[in-house]
């Protein structure tokens, strides 16, 4: 396990040609990596996200978090990024409540203000995120129903033909904050990308418990959009590949942290899967 003391030491040095730290504490709660809220001698505290293990683990870049931050920043949306190092990225903290349980209007909002933005550098294939991820797993997290189920999914390959945008792909409740003077503010970027729009509504549905077809008549009625049958099809025909992605994310994420949620998530997935594969063979 890495000494946190030491970390928050040489972050301190790390950042010291661009602020004079006064504290650092680490934050809990996040699933992919740890980050340190830092604090600065004028008071101003930012979001210390940094690169290593986990990040190269899930195929994190903080670059392409950075450009999606900037995208974001000028619609109001999310706050700019601060600086950009080798290390990792320094966020300014967005003062405020995260949300405590999922708003249906202002999440679909927000999922199509996100699709608006302009199209970012980095493209998502879940395909082959898939692939990438189930190369990061260790043969002793490869049983044979997650071997199957990989197996499966990359002889399924296909592609929606929807025009593709900047997505979020982790826009859940947890990653909103309300700020005190009542906007709103989208945090944890880390995993947005040029994609497929509706895989993001799929994974914004699972990530907030909303009825699939109730969020894609929003967000249709939102963007303008006459075809909702075409676009709830296209969303029900990813929605097993948001559960297959989720297997091995959790694998992965059990694998590096032994965490029992991990364990959990990634059999609640595993058995969504499994079902599906047997009606669809």
């Amino acid at each position: 396990m890495p000494n946190i003391e030491n970390e928050k030491a040489a972050l301190v040095s790390l950042l010291q040609p661009y602020l004079i730290v006064d504290n650092v504490e680490a934050l809990v709660g996040g699933l992919s990596n740890l980050c340190m809220k830092v604090t600065d001698d004028s008071g101003k505290s930012y979001v210390w996200r940094p690169n290593g293990h986990s990040t190269d683990a899930f195929g994190l870049n903080r670059a392409t978090e950075y450009e999606a931050l900037t995208f974001a920043s000028k619609v109001g949306i999310a706050s700019a990024p601060a600086y950009l190092l080798d290390e990792g990225l320094l966020n300014p903290w967005v003062d405020g409540e995260m949300l405590q349980s999922a708003e249906f209007d202002l999440t679909a909002r927000l999922l199509a203000d996100v699709h608006a933005l302009p199209p970012m550098s980095l493209h998502f294939d879940p395909f082959v995120k898939g692939a990438y991820y189930y190369s990061q797993l260790t043969p002793s997290s490869v049983d044979r129903s997650i071997s199957q189920i990989h197996t499966y999914f990359q002889n399924h390959v296909f592609v929606s033909g929807l025009p593709l945008t900047t997505c979020h792909y982790d826009l859940g409740y947890y990653n909103v904050i309300r700020t005190p003077e009542g906007s709103v503010s989208l945090i944890d970027w880390e995993y947005a990308a040029l994609g497929d729009p509706a895989m993001d509504i799929v994974m914004t549905s699972l990530a907030n418990g909303f009825e699939l077809e109730t969020l894609v008549d929003r967000y249709c009625q939102i963007k303008g959009i006459a075809d909702k049958e075409r676009w709830l099809m296209h969303c029900q025909r990813w929605l097993p590949v948001a559960d297959y992605l989720g297997v091995l994310w959790y694998a992965l994420g059990y694998e590096l942290y032994g965490l029992d949620i991990y364990k959990e998530r990634k059999h609640f997935f595993q058995r969504k899967v499994e079902d599906y594969i047997q009606n669809h063979p």
